[in-house]
């Protein structure tokens, strides 16, 4: 046991001499047992401080996949997979959207670290392949046979990946000093064991099998606030399952996780199927090189966010309305009522901020009164709207994905819902929302304007979805001309046979 000194606090109405004599001889006392209780006291080393629960159940979890050595003695790997990506649906379907399928073949190299990333995909002439390449902190990429700077955001990507793929994962939490058991949970009548432990600046809770003892989720809030589609959320709850578990070599007993379920925001957004595995296998020659041109090129880049882009091809058409362009930016601007009106916010605060600046630039005597936002998607320019104290009117189709966009951010503002039927006023104007359920876009907004003959809504991309549109404006006996999206604000002409 380790000895506390006592203070003494004198409490004496004698003179301050012999006051200062009994301190300083209760001082000497307390130093002297102290030293002869650590004489004979021995130092613990600082393993044997870890919480033992939660060393018990790594060593059973590094166990089952074949012991702690067998995890270090991975430095490089070759891995075949399938990825299934989702859409990142904030409603309650009982079956995510998928969005697409790549088949990838990944060099890793742990101890360097070097990443290269070869995907394919199905695109209309066949076969696509790109080429991500992450060796230290610079990323390029290989499209259409040449080689150029990737985005740092792929940086981020090869640690979160290198960090949670499984074999790194338990090897990592291994190692971590403040690993710590906390109480046990049930999850689908299975109960889960859980650790606690800060994994690569991670903050990570892991739940293992209280059955078998082996690794079954991470759970862990994190940003990626570089990354285009995934930026807007902010800090986000993210979580791996790990499922399909093998054997993986005839010559090294290693049993990983054929399957890795990724979840976002607390829903489905990706699906890993790993269908081969190398250990240790040698590289063919240059493969995780990185040359010092696209090194240059990668560090004149300056870290920016995939986002993060001039809006310099802007322009208003016919009067009332602004177009944008640049990715991330929101759909456009309607002038409506003598003040301009953002549809969809964009994907970060700088994305509307820079398009606000041009609407400025271009038309300084018309105020911005706000947006109304009703893409199903996050959407962080509302956190710009927010600070500053423009409104936003979200319709409820959106309801939920700003939600989670204003708490990834921190943000507590909370923005004026419109339910469908209603009339929203934007100065002298006004324009009506409805509400019509689209194939795979639920809660769907049709925003009217009487007076510029016009509808607007995101998903009017399609000629399917065009076409539903076109019969709803025509059952509600609206006169429109011409049918926006959010791709094209200024619209299309409305379909002269609608359903």
């Amino acid at each position: 046991m380790n000895a506390r000194p006592a203070y003494v606090r004198l409490r004496t109405r004698t003179n301050s001499f012999v006051a200062h004599q009994r301190f300083q001889m209760l001082t000497l006392l307390a130093a002297a047992a102290l030293a002869t209780l650590t004489a004979h006291t021995p130092v613990k080393p600082v393993a044997a401080t870890l919480d033992a629960t939660a060393r018990a159940t790594l060593d059973t979890a590094a166990a089952r996949m074949g012991g702690i050595a067998t995890l270090r003695s991975l430095q490089r790997l070759r891995v075949e997979s399938i990825t299934e990506w989702q859409r990142l649906s904030l409603d309650d379907r009982a079956n995510p959207l998928i969005s697409s399928y790549e088949w990838s073949t990944e060099f890793r190299d742990y101890a360097h670290p070097a990443w290269r990333y070869t995907r394919r995909f199905l695109g209309p002439t066949g076969w696509n392949e790109i080429v991500d390449l992450v060796v230290d902190s610079v990323a390029a990429i290989k499209n259409n046979g040449k080689w150029g700077p990737q985005n740092v955001a792929y940086v981020d990507e090869r640690t979160e990946m290198f960090t949670f793929s499984p074999e790194r994962l338990m090897m990592l939490a291994f190692d971590a000093p403040d690993a710590k058991s906390l109480p046990d949970t049930s999850m689908h009548a299975t109960r889960y064991t859980r650790v606690r432990a800060t994994i690569n600046n991670f903050g990570t809770t892991l739940f293992f099998n209280k059955s078998e003892g082996g690794l079954a989720l991470a759970q862990f809030r994190a940003a990626q606030p570089k990354d285009f589609g995934l930026a807007a959320f902010g800090v986000m709850d993210v979580s791996i399952s790990y499922s399909r578990w093998q054997r993986v070599s005839r010559d090294v007993a290693l049993n990983m996780p054929m399957q890795l379920d990724i979840h976002r925001v607390g829903k489905p957004y990706k699906r890993i199927t790993i269908l081969g595995v190398q250990l240790n296998p040698d590289f063919p020659a240059d493969s995780l090189s990185m040359s010092d041109s696209l090194r240059t090129a990668f560090l004149a880049l300056r870290g920016r966010a995939m986002y993060d882009l001039p809006v310099d091809t802007a322009r208003i058409a016919n009067d009332h309305f602004a177009l944008f362009f640049t990715p991330g930016t929101p759909a456009g601007a309607v002038k409506l009522g003598g003040k301009w009106l953002f549809f969809e916010a964009g994907t970060a605060p700088m994305s509307i901020e820079r398009s606000a600046a041009f609407l400025t630039r271009s038309d300084a005597a018309t105020p911005i009164v706000g947006a109304i936002l009703s893409q199903p998607g996050a959407q962080a320019g509302a956190v710009w709207l927010a600070e500053h104290k423009l409104s936003g009117w979200v319709t409820p189709g959106a309801k939920a994905y700003i939600d989670a966009t204003m708490r990834g951010w921190k943000n507590t503002t909370r923005f004026q819902p419109v339910v469908s039927g209603s009339w929203i006023k934007i100065g002298t104007d006004s324009v009506r929302i409805e509400s019509l359920d689209l194939p795979d876009y639920p809660n769907t907004a049709v925003i009217y304007s009487p007076t510029l003959q016009w509808v607007y809504s995101a998903p009017a991309l399609t000629p399917l979805n065009i076409d539903r549109i076109a019969g709803f404006v025509k059952q509600r006996g609206w006169k429109v001309e011409r049918i926006a999206s959010a791709r094209d604000i200024v619209g299309a002409p409305v379909p002269k046979r609608a359903p």
